[in-house]
């Protein structure tokens, strides 16, 4: 017998847009799975063909860096949009609640990072959704400064890194597959634990640049920007001139580098891999206006098709990783060289397009996603998440 759904409050051209980042986070995961410590989209395989390395290319002008940034965007976003729906509550109950979910989600976030999977981005959105409890009732001037400020600050810290690999960085080894190498659990445990300790140290330039997107999401939702067509058209018009074909071209100059560090076997991808942290937003951002306005306008009706994986992302996440543990990792079979780039490609899209149409019907019969669930707790309402729900538990991926 069917569930009684309780997303009748939710957007769902948010939820379709948490559903589409989904894409591009399953993508670079399966690429990168059997390459820890490699670049976030792995390492070509077999080296040297032109059509693996065709992949990655792709993979860098499409995938890489543009989920990462849009899901903090949501969460800042989405929030906001909660604190909205719920005015005359009880506002610390209403922060209580945020926290303990936020909370809840770290610890799964530190589990998955240290036992599952090395990807970081549960723990540092986790982190972000605590950080921005406060933002959705600040002044909207005091807002845009810190937004100034902390991207001023992302820029700087994340320029200089960048500027200082680019000359003193060591050459990562090419090739390889270490999880797939690792001859016992033990050993992928530990590989797993050291490249999920490693992503500390890039806390310099990841926290301003959450803070940076998640109180613009704030701000954006202050401002009903993709909610309502006549407050949002001047922004979706700017978006899609401007920050679309600058994203266009500057995320294929930096798939054009990779490529070229991927040619020299000796090559250092960390460089490009820092550099598609600025790359990927502008063209994320261009893409949404895009959508938004087609949205608005009567079309983009495929992105609602999105909705209900866009709500339980972060139960499809964690079944995604456990399956690449079981096919790519060590002992478990250590297909990863089998799959090559090309079939590591299309496994990402493919997990990613049957769970679009499991979530539907995942929600229909049983309700929401296991993982959303145990996270929100018995202390969400029903429908009280709005566009978001626990903004930030939906939103999943690596630290790319």
């Amino acid at each position: 017998m069917p569930v009684a759904g309780t997303a009748s409050a939710r957007d769902p051209f948010i939820d379709g847009l948490r559903g589409l980042a989904l894409c591009g986070v399953l993508v670079v995961n399966s690429l990168s799975f059997p390459h820890v410590f490699s670049s976030p989209i792995g390492v070509v395989d077999p080296v040297g063909s032109p059509l693996a390395l065709a992949v990655h290319a792709l993979a860098a002008a499409l995938f890489q860096a543009k989920s990462y940034p849009l899901l903090m965007f949501l969460v800042g976003y989405a929030w906001a949009i909660r604190v909205r729906r719920n005015q005359g509550q009880d506002w610390q109950a209403l922060v209580t609640t945020r926290r303990r979910q936020m909370l809840r989600q770290g610890l799964l976030g530190l589990a998955h990072g240290l036992f599952i999977y090395f990807g970081d981005i549960l723990s540092w959105l986790a982190l972000l959704g605590i950080l921005l409890v406060g933002a959705p009732r600040l002044r909207l001037r005091r807002l845009q400064r810190r937004i100034v400020g902390w991207t001023v600050l992302w820029l700087v810290l994340g320029g200089s890194t960048l500027l200082s690999l680019m000359a003193w960085s060591e050459p990562l080894p090419g090739g390889g597959h270490w999880l797939t190498d690792a001859r016992s659990w033990p050993e992928v445990f530990e590989l797993q634990r050291l490249g999920y300790l490693s992503y500390l140290f890039q806390a310099h330039v990841q926290l301003p640049m959450m803070l940076a997107l998640g109180l613009l999401g704030v701000l954006a939702a202050r401002l009903r920007v993709l909610e309502r067509r006549r407050i949002g058209a001047p922004v979706w018009a700017f978006g899609i001139r401007w920050l679309l074909p600058a994203g266009v071209i500057v995320n294929l100059a930096v798939a054009s580098w990779l490529v070229a560090l991927q040619t020299g076997s000796a090559g250092d991808f960390t460089p490009s891999d820092l550099a598609s942290q600025f790359t990927g937003p502008l063209l994320a951002a261009g893409v949404v206006c895009l959508l938004a306005r087609a949205w608005h306008a009567g079309g983009a009706r495929w992105l609602g098709a999105l909705a209900p994986l866009g709500r339980m992302t972060m139960s499809c996440y964690v079944a995604h990783t456990l399956v690449c543990m079981a096919l790519f990792a060590g002992p478990a079979g250590a297909l990863g060289p089998r799959f090559g780039s090309i079939g590591l490609l299309q496994f990402g899209l493919a997990f990613w397009a049957l769970s679009v149409l499991i979530a539907p019907v995942w929600q229909t019969y049983v309700g929401a996603g296991p993982l959303e669930r145990w996270v929100r707790g018995a202390g969400l309402a029903r429908g009280a998440g709005g566009a978001g729900g626990t903004s930030g538990t939906s939103g999943v991926s690596r630290a790319r």
